[in-house]
């Protein structure tokens, strides 16, 4: 699986699922597409706009993006933002999972945030464990995402694979 886009905001370590969305939406908000509005309005009142001016790009962040409370709705906020994939130093474990389990796809790269900087086009290949910056020519290795997690993004999530396949080998 190969993902390309570029480089939509670079967010620095310990990026929390509160400033990706506020816990005060969590209640009165159910539809994710008027939840997505919200997607980091704290920290950043233009992201929501400029995601659906270029869907498919790619956040990049540091270390222990996601930490925080354990809400599903964040990585869900992200996907609808048409964020085609995550890079970071390192994810906190719990917003790992639940990005597998929503169909958005993650990965963690130690010193991406030297190599990239916003709008810069990457070039991710899930199964070869390689990120190519094709603005800077520079590739980096992480370690590829193994083919059950690959099972579950290109189902679009846990749910929609169950789905389709009747249950989980």
């Amino acid at each position: 699986m190969i993902i390309r886009g570029k480089v939509l905001r670079v967010l620095p370590d310990d990026t929390n699922t509160d400033e990706i969305i506020s816990g005060k939406y969590k209640y009165d908000v159910l539809d994710i597409g008027k939840l997505a509005v919200h997607t980091f309005e704290a920290i950043d009142p233009s992201f929501y706009k400029d995601a659906k001016k270029n869907p498919g790009s790619i956040l990049v962040a540091g270390k222990n993006f996601g930490c925080g409370s354990s809400r599903e709705q964040a990585p869900r906020v992200l996907r609808e933002c048409d964020i085609s994939c995550i890079v970071a130093e390192s994810f906190a474990r719990i917003f790992y999972r639940n990005s597998f389990n929503v169909g958005l796809p993650i990965v963690e790269c130690k010193g991406i945030l030297a190599h990239v900087d916003k709008e810069d086009e990457l070039e991710i290949d899930l199964d070869g464990g390689k990120i190519r910056n094709i603005t800077k020519g520079y590739e980096l290795s992480f370690k590829p995402i193994p083919d059950f997690m690959q099972n579950l993004l290109q189902a679009g999530g846990i749910m929609s694979y169950l789905r389709k396949s009747g249950g989980y080998e």
